[in-house]
């Protein structure tokens, strides 16, 4: 079995006991049907890649996406190209300018990729970083997803760039995996893996956090999320296999089902990116597969702004 072979059958069996331990105690509740978000229509830009962890949009119509030990750059034409390979597992993945910021688990190293030399260079080391959001003010936050057996809790922890320093459990969420930024920059929205719960942070008092909704299903596994410029969060249900649109402010949701993969190889990360004069959601998932979900024409689907 292979180092990335043995880290997802670790995973799996972190997961299976942490959610035995969290059946155990919750009581049984029958969940209201979830409506569907409407017609979207899906296809396929790239597969046959590693298995995806998660997208950047580069700026230029194309991508960055982590695979299980690789950096590829997928272009507007679709075309794939291994930037870098031999990663100690990378994960969260952000473009701002020409610089991409990474961060890979196995070394716990957040580091920024200098896209026009392809210099990099090492931040900060955190306890298994997984989801990365570099904010408007140049900090970068991380999440522990509760998957690493051994590791100590850090909930989300922050890079301060003005001093060089981390602080774990900057926000001491009991797990998290992705990062999105709110249209106001007021809030960070979190999910977590195992409980299907949806968390927002205020910036300015993170041991504040709250649960703003909580998807429904057992165990969908939520495994990232992006945020419009509406204010509605769009989250990828790695087991369910689908795409839910969700109301942070009322809880209300529909699910995007577009037929994505269920289990092991469902959706991994999803961001807004242009389509032609239009916008789109982009879909990684663990079957290696970077997907492409159109919305109906009505829909209000627009990147949230940053400086």
């Amino acid at each position: 079995m292979t180092k990335v072979g043995r880290n997802n059958l670790r995973t799996m069996c972190a997961a299976a006991a942490i959610v035995a331990g969290i059946c155990s105690t919750a009581p049984a509740a029958q969940a209201a049907p979830v409506p569907n978000c409407g017609a979207w229509q899906a296809d396929t830009i790239a597969s046959g890649l590693q298995q995806l962890e998660n997208l950047a949009p580069d700026g230029h119509r194309g991508f960055y996406i982590s695979g299980e030990s690789r950096l590829y750059h997928i272009d507007e034409a679709g075309r794939v190209r291994t930037v870098l390979d031999d990663l100690p597992v990378p994960r969260g993945l952000q473009v701002d300018g020409t610089d991409l910021y990474l961060a890979t688990g196995r070394d716990g190293a957040v580091s920024r990729y200098d896209i026009a030399t392809g210099y990099i260079t090492k931040l900060a080391t955190m306890t298994a970083p997984n989801g990365l959001l570099r904010l408007p003010d140049g900090d970068i936050l991380t999440t522990w997803v509760g998957t690493d057996v051994g590791v100590p809790d850090t909930g989300v922890s922050r890079y301060h760039h003005d001093s060089a320093t981390v602080q774990p459990n900057w926000s001491p969420v009991p797990r998290s995996e992705g990062l999105a930024l709110s249209p106001d920059h007021q809030f960070v929205y979190s999910d977590d893996l195992f409980t299907g719960q949806i968390i927002r942070i205020p910036l300015d008092s993170p041991d504040r956090w709250t649960v703003v909704a909580t998807v429904p299903g057992g165990l969908p596994g939520l495994d990232d999320l992006t945020m419009s410029r509406s204010g509605e969060l769009y989250v990828a249900a790695h087991l369910a296999g689908l795409i839910y649109r969700v109301d942070p402010d009322t809880g209300a949701m529909c699910t995007i089902d577009t037929g994505l993969p269920t289990g092991w190889g469902g959706p991994s990360s999803v961001r807004i990116a242009p389509d032609g004069d239009h916008w789109a959601l982009y879909v990684t998932g663990f079957d290696g597969t970077l997907r492409r979900l159109r919305p109906p024409a009505d829909s209000d689907l627009k990147p949230v702004l940053t400086p």
